[in-house]
């Protein structure tokens, strides 16, 4: 695209001062055009802007991050032409300050600089995810006990109509569900509020006049439109000349009652109109000169609009109005309940929050907009800091607005200057791609400005549309396009796919040497009856097999234009990609199928990793650690490579003890062996699992194989009170070896970089308030539980040569030359609607309505609206997610599914004769009724790929052709083997690959010596290298610590003494914060630590072993007086850290090489006298009077490197080293 801009492209650089509205279609170029703009508004020759003025809010940190780098990029780029520009150099400056960060990212920037304004804890942490999850687990449970323990009525008949199971864990999520709903609001208690008032209807108008009747009158409008338009068309069809003319009479009179259902304006209306619904029979007369062909198809669009009015009127009418009220009016009491416990719960919550000092991401929200917003009576107002931001900020950007929530939108709101009359928002996106309505994304939000923003370009709110795609090919935009314009519309979707909306063309390809026809490729995993065993076979296995078999013809015959090269190059495996709706359970086949036809592959997700064996393995251990009396872990590890055991194994030691339990089974072969009948009972006399002889091996080598691990697990055990969680992961993987039996095993470096990944989420986890074992596996299983997953560790470089697999959502903003959309025929997820309780951010909570006592249970008719509003919006993001796959195509796109009967389907047109229905408007567009029934992506592709005008080549694949193509694929891999046995091993083949070989397999790593130097050293570490004997090496990299048991606080020795570090530490602490003139009195000395206690800062053990004279003796002596003098003209400096590099063989005296090491440390204190420096120490060892040398021996080398940092980083020369001997009460001269 280079320098050159559409005309669109021009006018959004060119807007200024307005609040512009910019729709962004796919590949349009956004970013670039927002980095230009920002640029330009920057460097304006009459009103140029600091970057930092600007407030740009992305949607990602990693969106962020590329931002403020093309951003850098661009500025460094204008500087090398206007080299000593000042501004520029200016900007470069600012731009690492910049507002240029996620929404989160921008509250936390209001909260840290205005926390005052709420009273906030300036300390405060952001909590982790699985920590959040485990505090909001604790807290619901600690409610609904706490609930329980009161026993009020209403309650406990809450809890009896819609608790499930044995437990509460369905009350405790549906409380957490409501409760994450309520903060996408700005003011969750009057959302929640409002939700609780929609069940408070006294009569049939409040009836009418809610918003979820107003839902149902609309959708009814839509379907009852439609059919009276699919009625009109057989009317028509009728007075064709060879029309069914006899069935006039009974059309007519659905024409009638179509009338009348459309003219209905309440429920009560509609209710008696689909009362009295009565069809008129169809005319029996027969007519030769009648098409059977349309005799039939307006018999059979007659029983579909019938089955569509019975489904009304069963989902909207199923009882009278006056029962329909009442179930309503009969929920509200519990409905009350649950608000109720979702407002506690919501203010328990904060408390425990505050209490740990932690927030969420969601009260990053609510506090910025708390700082920024005073609610009042008719809506709101801009707070003082809200004034300083807006007066701050000369232009707020927002990037992908159509993500945006209703906080989101309050906070930018109340910074921007549009109430002052001077608009000044800046938002980007496509509404098409708004595909997080599972993080309670707002599309309404875009779709409201969209559509009232005006194009002019003198408009105070414009909107501008960039529609040309600089990312694909023709044949994509014309697929797409092709199949957008008949699924998405105004009602399913949120926007009309019109001229406005549609891709035009703005890449620029060559004539390319091969096909790019966008394909659909359909499988049928049904089979012939000879061949009845395929038809269990896995539709997913088949329809991966089908990809690889694609994937290996384009890997021979397709080209790609490559940009860097200027030509078209064969396909490469790394130019294509899977994309998949969910690749849980997907990935995993594809990927194996994949590897198994030779075809290098990577998945790249966000779940799955909990989910591997050597992650699960490790996990049970863990479980087992905490709580060896569990069956499914205790079989998992037993199985695994830490115990060694097998299936017959276990097997053997169940059966031993058929009563017991298995972990008591196991605890009772260890013991020792068992008697012969039970050994011959299990195997038998004739039929035996091994030789009879070899039993009793058998038999011993499980107990001791069982005996080894129970030691083994003990020792873990008896580790856990104080050992890290990290650092006993560490020494699990290294004493069972299981590190190395994973990185073994196939696919072993993903499995090894899986197992490390679980030590930085045990790291990850000690930061949080949580503590222990215990915790820790529930905090994993919260994980587990909420899908909280991270995705395996990714081993795939930029430029490996393997196919991608990957979710759509992930996709999002990536394009790839090749593009397979898979399992397009898996059904759509509408679990979310099937629960007891529904809830939809605008109407509220639809319940059901259950009488324990009747044991009835019945959906409300809130509940109903409810459900078919979230069907509908569902419907319409799977839309959205479908059009972000087909747009990541840049020049071949291939769309995939199994469907059952796909001969019939092919066969009967799928329905795509009647397309033109709709609303009339001949269009082509699927009926409204097909498109809302879908129910899976090939629902909606089908039918207009099988529309002779697609341009999308239908290639159906049976089961018998997937099998050929597999043994095709066996015989080759066959062939290749034998040919690789029949090669003479004596024979070069190649003699320069064999060279090659030969030079990789006896390379030999030229720096193994520094590889084996630790990069950085404490001073401390230096020193007590200095005084290893001499047989100890001297590049030793870890010294294992020794482990002091940690015992409880209350049989520890009331006075314990503590270790000399320990107390030198206590010192360091005091003499940092002591001023060196309250040295000098006993009180101040006393009250300063106490006040050091009073803060934290020193415990109250520790504020013990602090013996005062010291410090009176230390302040009163000649170094502490030069020190008070030095601090008095501002030349004293404490606690000073620094690196320095040195030499690695000034460290390591057997070391000979070259390289570096850096040494870090802490000087306690210098100060200056005249032009030179004097560094001193503080030492609390103990040692004998008279021996004070031993001190300044035993120090010099630390010493010695402070004189050296000291000197080199300030040019100053050290003139003494002082060391003051706490315990000897006077200052030592250090050589």
């Amino acid at each position: 695209m280079g320098f050159s801009w559409t005309e669109e492209q021009q006018r959004v650089l060119d807007a200024r001062k307005k609040n512009v509205l910019v729709s962004a279609a796919a590949g349009s170029g956004k970013t670039a055009v927002l980095v230009e703009r920002i640029i330009r508004m920057v460097t304006d020759p009459e009103d140029p802007v600091d970057i930092d003025r600007l407030l740009i809010v992305t949607f990602t940190n990693a969106a962020a991050a590329e931002m403020r780098e093309r951003i850098t990029k661009a500025i460094e780029s204008r500087l090398e032409e206007q080299e000593g520009n000042g501004h520029l150099q200016r900007q470069l400056t600012l731009i690492h300050n910049a507002q240029i960060s996620t929404i989160d990212s921008f509250c936390l920037y209001v909260i840290r600089n205005y926390f005052h304004v709420i009273e906030l804890d300036p300390n405060f942490r952001v909590a982790d995810e699985g920590e959040l999850k485990l505090l909001k687990s604790d807290v619901a449970a600690e409610l609904l006990e706490e609930c329980y323990e009161k026993g009020e009525e209403d309650f406990l008949h809450f809890v009896e109509c819609y608790s499930t199971g044995k437990s509460d864990k369905g009350l405790e999520e549906l409380i957490l569900q409501l409760y994450e709903f309520s903060m996408s609001y700005p003011w969750p208690k009057e959302w929640l509020s409002e939700c609780a008032q929609a069940y408070r209807v006294g009569d049939s108008k409040e009836l009418e006049e809610s918003l979820w009747m107003g839902a149902i009158r609309r959708y009814l409008g839509q379907v009852l439109a439609e059919l009276k338009e699919q009625t009109r068309q057989a009317v028509e069809l009728i007075h064709q000349p060879d029309g069914p003319y006899m069935y006039e009479d009974a059309l007519q009179g659905d024409m009638k009652l179509l009338d009348q259902l459309c003219g209905c304006g309440t429920y009560l209306e509609y209710a008696e109109a689909f009362e009295n619904l009565v069809f008129v029979r169809l005319s029996s007369k027969k007519d030769a000169n009648v098409s059977d062909e349309k005799r039939q198809a307006v018999k059979e669009g007659r029983e579909q609009i019938k089955k569509v009015l019975k489904g009304l009127k069963e989902q909207f009418f199923y009882s009278s109005a006056a029962q329909v009220l009442l179930d309503i009016q009969n929920s509200r009491e519990n409905m009350e309940v649950l608000m109720g416990l979702v407002l506690d719960f919501s203010e328990k919550l904060s408390r425990k929050k505050k209490e740990k000092n932690l927030v969420d991401f969601p009260d990053l929200e609510h506090y910025a907009l708390e700082i920024l917003v005073e609610r009042t009576e008719d809506g709101w107002t801009a707070r003082p800091a809200a004034e300083d931001l807006k007066n701050y900020f000369t232009e707020i950007m927002i990037d992908e607005y159509q993500d945006s929530n209703l906080v989101q939108e309050m906070i930018l709101n109340s910074i921007s200057r549009e109430k002052d009359g001077h608009p000044n928002i800046f938002m980007v996106g496509d509404v098409k791609q708004s595909i997080y309505r599972f993080r309670l994304a707002r599309p309404e939000l875009f779709m409201e400005k969209y559509d009232t923003y005006s194009k002019e370009d003198h408009a105070a709110y414009q909107r501008i549309d960039l529609h040309r795609n600089f990312r694909s090919r023709l044949e994509v935009i014309d697929c797409v396009n092709f199949i957008f314009q008949r699924i998405m519309s105004k009602t399913l979707g949120n926007v009309e796919y019109d001229g406005d909306a549609a891709l035009y063309p703005g890449a620029d390809y060559p004539e390319a040497p091969c096909e790019n026809q966008a394909e659909l490729l359909l499988l049928d995993p049904d089979s012939p009856d000879e061949m009845e065993e395929e038809t269990e076979a896995n539709a997913r296995e088949l329809e991966a097999r089908a990809v690889a078999g694609r994937i290996l013809e384009l890997k021979e015959s397709q080209k790609v234009w490559d940009r860097d090269l200027n030509e078209y190059r064969p396909a490469r495996y790394s130019d294509m990609v899977i994309l998949l709706r969910t690749v849980s359970g997907w990935a995993q086949t594809f990927t194996q199928i994949l590897l198994s036809y030779g075809i290098p592959a990577h998945t790249s997700s966000q779940t799955g990793y909990f989910s591997t064996l050597e992650v699960q393995v490790v996990l049970n251990l863990l479980r087992l650690i905490d709580n060896p009396r569990q069956d499914l872990p205790l079989a998992s590890v037993l199985k695994s490579p830490v115990a060694g055991l097998c299936g017959e194994d276990l097997a053997l030691i169940k059966s031993a003890y058929p009563s017991l339990r298995f972990y008591e089974c196991c605890e009772q072969y260890a013991l020792g062996p068992e008697g012969e009948e039970v050994q011959e009972a299990f195997y038998g006399e004739k039929d035996s699992l091994v030789e009879p002889l070899s039993q009793p091996v058998r038999k011993k080598r499980v107990a001791d194989k069982l005996r080894s691990f129970y030691r083994l697990l003990e020792s873990f055990r008896e580790k856990v009170p104080y050992t890290a969680i990290h650092e006993l992961l560490w020494q699990i993987l290294r004493e069972t070896g299981y590190g190395d039996c994973a990185a073994a095993m196939p696919g072993g470096a993903q499995r090894l970089a899986n197992l490390n990944m679980l030590v930085e989420k045990a790291l990850d986890f000690e930061k949080t308030s949580y503590r222990g074992l215990f915790h820790f596996i529930r905090y994993i299983e919260q994980l587990q539980k909420y899908d909280v997953d991270f995705g395996e560790a990714s081993l795939l470089g930029e430029n490996e040569d393997a196919v991608r697999i990957m979710s759509i959502h992930k996709s999002k903003g990536l394009e790839f030359p090749i593009v397979f959309v898979s399992g397009m025929g898996k059904s759509f997820n509408k679990q979310d609607v099937r629960s007891k309780i529904v809830i939809h951010p605008d109407l509220g909570v639809g319940a059901d309505y259950v009488d324990p006592a009747l044991r009835v249970k019945t959906p409300t008719l809130i509940k109903k609206a409810v459900q078919r509003q979230t069907d509908l919006e569902n419907l319409g993001e799977e839309l959205r997610v479908l059009y972000v796959a087909l747009t990541r195509a840049k020049e071949k796109l291939i769309m995939t599914g199994a469907v059952k009967k796909l001969a019939e389907r092919l066969e009967a047109g799928d329905g795509v004769a009647d397309e033109s229905g709709g609303a009339g408007t001949g269009s082509g567009r699927l009926s409204f009724l097909k498109r809302t029934s879908a129910g899976s992506y090939l629902d909606w592709i089908l039918p207009v790929a099988l529309n002779s005008d697609s341009g999308i080549e239908i290639k159906p694949l049976s089961l018998l052709e997937l099998v050929g193509l597999e043994a095709r694929q066996q015989v080759t891999q066959k062939l290749s083997k034998e040919a690789l046995f029949e090669w003479d091993p004596d024979e070069v083949y190649d003699p320069q690959l064999r060279e090659i070989l030969e030079k990789r397999l006896n390379y030999q790593y030229p720096y193994r010596k520094e590889a084996a130097l630790k990069a950085k050293l404490s001073v401390s570490e230096i020193k007590r290298m200095g005084q290893y004997e001499a047989d100890e090496p001297q590049d030793q990299m870890y010294e294992e610590p020794d482990i002091i048991p940690l015992l409880p606080q209350f049989i520890q020795k009331e006075g314990k003494e503590m270790t000399s570090a320990q107390r030198g530490t206590v010192y360091h602490k005091a003499l940092e914060c002591l001023e060196y003139q309250e040295m000098q009195k006993e009180e101040r000395i006393r009250e300063r630590l106490r006040i050091l206690a009073q803060d934290g800062i020193l415990t109250p053990q520790e504020i013990k072993v602090v013996d005062v004279s010291r410090i009176l003796l230390f302040g009163k002596s000649s170094l502490a007086k030069r020190m008070a003098a030095a601090e008095k003209e501002g030349r004293l400096w404490r606690e000073q850290q620094f690196v320095l590099e040195v030499p690695a063989a000034e460290v390591y005296p057997d070391y000979q090489g070259e390289a570096y090491v850096l040494i870090q440390g802490i000087i306690d204190v210098y100060f200056q006298e005249e032009d030179q420096l004097v560094v001193a120490d503080y030492k609390s060892d103990r040692i004998r009077p008279g021996r004070e040398g031993e001190l300044a021996a035993r120090y010099q080398v630390q010493l010695n490197y402070y004189q050296r940092a000291l000197e080199q980083l300030t040019g100053k020369k050290v003139k003494e080293k002082l060391i003051y001997s706490l315990e000897a009460g006077k200052e030592i001269r250090v050589l």
